[in-house]
């Protein structure tokens, strides 16, 4: 490695950079994670971290992240969990003695919050230390869970000895990091233990309606008899418990602690640090029955001492390489929670009588969606899902998956719906709004390939005053509009183009003091900087002009990244306005895993829209959102809207 600082920070990030682009993660520009190793090095120097693309060849990123000031003045042990709602906290062991365990958080690995020393053992008499902090999210009780490694005197008699400490697990819950419960334990194998790491396995179903709990820890060692203690495990089906311990070890007859585990492609790594021998172990499963060894195959960062592994999107790993922090402690900002459960992408909005209606594209990997379902929600604060409308799948002749970007709009009783299928727009109807939509035309209305040269994607309808309806689309340099015939199905004349600044795909239009807004969407979605640009014409088939000044009017900011792919909804009798977009989603998203939001847009008096910021929520605890009856606001504008 260069010695100069410089060529030193270059040499990581082409490192870096090899590595984003490994074999692993070939498929995309944007490789969906990166993997990153937490560790100290020395006594507990402070937070060091190292990268991989496969999990096998770690990269140091070459400098320490955070120094410890808090406790005993050490950071060892450090383990970092990114919560969903994208801050980053860290949990470290302060010292060989403290009752207590440090604390900070961040949203991007570099700036991070003043620490803060939470003493969970400090009202536990006979309490000796508190080792090895690890935490994680428990969903069914939408808290964080802290466990720590403690030895206590006067409990757990029947395992006291000269020869190991005493050691158990224990826990504290919190939902804010500033109150917590009393420490409870948490797991008692029947002998001493420490460093637990707790993963949830998910089930068939997913999240809270399936999957386990599993507890990976370590007993203790018998050091004046050289008896090394085995990595063991046990199972719980919720997140506290009880937890039943398996009876065969994952690893035994080695010296060796601080487990750490991590899946991908259907293979789990538990990574070990054999802390006597300054190096590390890894083994392999499926099934959680036959372990192998893999260690030949591991190359982690030179020095680096009981850490954890977590996956982080590859583009914030590559920032670590050149990010400067700030001069001081930078407190994080949550972002807002998701209007919609799961994964879910390019939302349409709409309003239909006095119910506010979301059409978003289902996410699955690589974009293979094969369906389309819809939400409702009287005041845009509480969504409920209503049911699958389409099913491209099973309900199209011409096409079977690649289901993306649906729209609908209402005629004279009947609701239409545009979307994308296998690069194609097609166009179903129904006479609810919550369908179910049956194929009109039995063939694309625009089929791939035809017309100008744009992929035939994202459509949107509008429908002006005069009753001329018009249906958008296009990904490409130009956007892309038809006139449509009164039967809302067929084409009405020659597409025409539209010159948009940037523009990349997702046109919305919409209509305001006369004017013709047009909003579009800028670079890719696998993008962070994937944003909106926006414009205005006279006309809806153009020229739109954009400003120089605030023409990218929301883009990413702090944990809320590729906020593009957006949809407007109007509240009727007002000039209050709201939009729905997505953004990757949190705590572990990219491209191909993203989430519905909402933000407030406002005008500025000239017209022009100003700025949103995706990390303000447009509706506060308590607020009646913006219900609406027989055509028209039901509700006044609440207090700061």
């Amino acid at each position: 490695m260069p010695t100069n600082p410089t060529l030193r920070r270059a040499a990581l990030a082409m490192a870096l950079l090899a590595l984003a682009g490994g074999a692993a993660a070939q498929q995309s520009k944007w490789p969906d994670i990166t993997w990153l190793f937490t560790s100290f090095q020395g006594k507990g120097d402070g937070l060091h971290l190292s990268a991989s693309a496969d999990g096998k060849a770690w990269s140091d990123l070459g400098k320490v992240f955070l120094k410890p000031s808090v406790g005993s003045g050490l950071m060892r042990d450090p383990h970092i969990l990114r919560g969903p709602d994208g801050v980053f906290r860290m949990v470290w062991t302060t010292g060989w003695k403290d009752k207590g365990i440090g604390y900070a958080a961040s949203t991007d690995l570099v700036n991070w919050s003043a620490q803060r020393y939470l003493p969970i053992f400090g009202k536990t008499p006979g309490a000796n230390d508190a080792w090895a902090p690890e935490t994680f999210y428990d969903e069914a009780g939408k808290q964080y869970v802290i466990t720590v490694s403690s030895d206590i005197d006067g409990r757990f008699a029947e395992t006291k000895s000269d020869e190991r400490m005493n050691h158990r697990t224990y826990y504290v819950t919190t939902k804010d990091f500033v109150t917590f419960s009393e420490p409870q334990l948490f797991l008692d194998p029947g002998f001493d233990h420490i460093d637990t790491t707790v993963v949830h396995e998910e089930g068939s179903k997913g999240g809270r309606d399936g999957g386990r709990y599993i507890a990976v820890f370590k007993e203790g060692d018998r050091q004046k008899a050289g008896k090394w203690g085995a990595v063991r495990w046990a199972v719980a089906d919720s997140a506290l418990g009880p937890y039943r311990v398996m009876p065969e070890p994952l690893v035994s007859g080695l010296r060796a602690e601080g487990p750490t585990l991590y899946t991908q492609d259907s293979k789990t790594t538990l990574l070990v640090d054999f802390y006597a021998d300054k190096r590390y172990g890894a083994f392999e499963t499926t099934d959680w029955k036959t372990w192998t060894d893999v260690s030949p195959q591991v190359a982690v960062a030179k020095g680096q001492r009981h850490g954890t592994v977590l996956a982080v999107p590859a583009w914030l790993a590559k920032d670590l390489v050149t990010a400067q922090p700030a001069a001081g402690p930078v407190e994080p900002r949550p972002a807002p929670p998701p209007a919609l459960e799961g994964f879910t992408a390019d939302p349409s909005i709409r309003l239909f009588g006095d119910t506010y209606y979301l059409y978003p594209t289902s996410d699955k990997p690589n974009w293979q969606t094969t369906d389309f379902s819809v939400w409702s929600s009287k005041n845009l604060v509480d969504w409920k899902k209503e049911r699958m409308i389409l099913d491209v799948a099973n309900d199209l002749k011409w096409a079977n998956v690649e289901a993306w970007a649906p729209d609908v709009i209402e005629r004279n009783g009947t609701y239409y719906l545009y979307f994308c299928a296998q690069g194609n727009i097609g166009v179903a109807t129904a006479k609810s709004p919550t369908g179910p939509f049956v194929d009109a035309l039995g063939k694309p209305l625009i089929a791939k390939g035809t017309g100008v040269q744009s992929n035939t994607i994202d459509p949107y309808p509008f429908i002006d005053d005069d009753g001329q309806a018009y249906l958008y689309y296009g990904n490409g340099k130009l956007g892309n509009v038809y006139k449509l015939k009164a039967d809302m199905v067929t084409l009405d004349g020659p597409v025409h183009t539209i010159e948009l600044r940037d523009h990349r795909e997702a046109p919305v239009v919409f209509k305001r003091n006369g004017k013709y807004y047009f909003m579009w969407s800028i670079d890719d979605a696998r993008s962070p900087n994937y944003r909106v640009g926006w414009g205005v014409a006279d006309s809806p088939l153009g020229p739109v002009r954009s400003p120089d000044r605030d023409f990218i009017v929301l883009q990413r900011n702090g944990p809320a990244v590729a906020t593009a792919h957006h949809s407007v909804v109007n509240v009727p009798g007002t000039d209050r306005w709201y939009v729905a977009y997505h953004r990757h989603a949190l705590p572990q998203g990219n491209g191909y895993q993203r989430q519905t939001v909402l933000a407030r847009m406002t005008f500025n008096p000239d017209g022009s829209i100003r700025p949103m910021d995706p990390m303000v929520v447009p509706f506060r605890p308590g607020d009646v959102g913006e219900p609406v009856k027989d055509g028209r606001a039901a509700a006044p504008a609440a207090a700061g809207r």
